[in-house]
Order: C-alpha cells, then structure tokens, then sequence
C-alpha cells in the first residue's frame, strides 16, 4: 500500500470531510454545554426583559436581567426570539447559579438537550474519528 494515488486520495477526502464534520458542530457543542449545565445546577427563577434589538430573519435579540437575590452582582443575558417582546415583563428563567449570565426563559423541567447531544455524538465525534483514520490512512500509504 506503500506510495498509492488512491490510498493518498482517500486519505484527503476522509481527512477534509471529518474535519469540516467536527468543525461544523462547534455551536452546537456549545449550545449542548450550556443547556446540560443549565439541567444539572439550573435554578429555576425570574428575569426582567430590559432591551431588545432586531437580529435578522424574523428574530429579535431580547436581553434580560436575572433578578437575583441581595448583595449578589446583577447578571444579565440575552436570547434569539421570534417576534417582538414587551419590554419590563417578567419570565421564569432557569440560570446558573455560579455564572448568572448563563439562563435560559423557561421552566428546569422544560430544558432538554437530547438533540444537541445526538448531533454532537453523531456528527462530531464521528468527524473526528474521520479525520483520525484519514491521518492514519495517510501515514500507512507515505510510510513515515
């Protein structure tokens, strides 16, 4: 298998689609994170609409201020939605207690990452066992 065109061929194409596979799924690795993180130390409370700005396609940038207890820094964080919010409306959250600026609107029980988790698994991870396999590829054809 020692210097083949194929072997060299396939080695790139399995190198390039794995690495664009795992690179692909870089936002929703982090969209994953945050919501297991969200699941496992979520508290659940409430967070105060304060601005909003158009985001593009239909969405709207909503910025929300977490209502924490006293003495603690204000935390504030923001969230792509559909259609306009009235401003100064309060919205359960769910935010992490050691980063407040980490939340989502909702309920604890709402929060499900099933489907990130999939994707990253699936894709991610089989993206980098393609490119590792394209680079062993590559050494057995070259020989080094």
């Amino acid at each position: 298998m020692e210097d083949s065109t194929a072997g060299f061929v396939v080695s790139c194409v399995l190198q390039m689609v794995g690495f664009g596979a795992a690179v692909s799924m870089i936002g929703i690795f982090l969209d994953y994170r945050r919501l297991r993180n969200l699941a496992r130390r979520g508290v659940e409370g409430e967070a105060v609409s304060t601005t909003q700005e158009y985001a593009g396609g239909g969405q709207y940038r909503v910025y929300y201020e977490v209502r924490l207890p006293e003495g603690e820094p204000k935390a504030e964080f923001h969230e792509r939605q559909r259609g306009m919010v009235d401003l100064g409306v309060v919205v359960p959250v769910v935010y992490d207690r050691r980063r407040p600026r980490r939340g989502k609107t909702g309920f604890l029980k709402d929060i499900d990452y099933r489907a990130e988790q999939l994707a990253v698994f699936v894709i991610g991870y089989g993206g980098v066992a393609m490119y590792v396999a394209g680079i062993v590829l590559l050494i057995m054809v070259k020989g080094w």
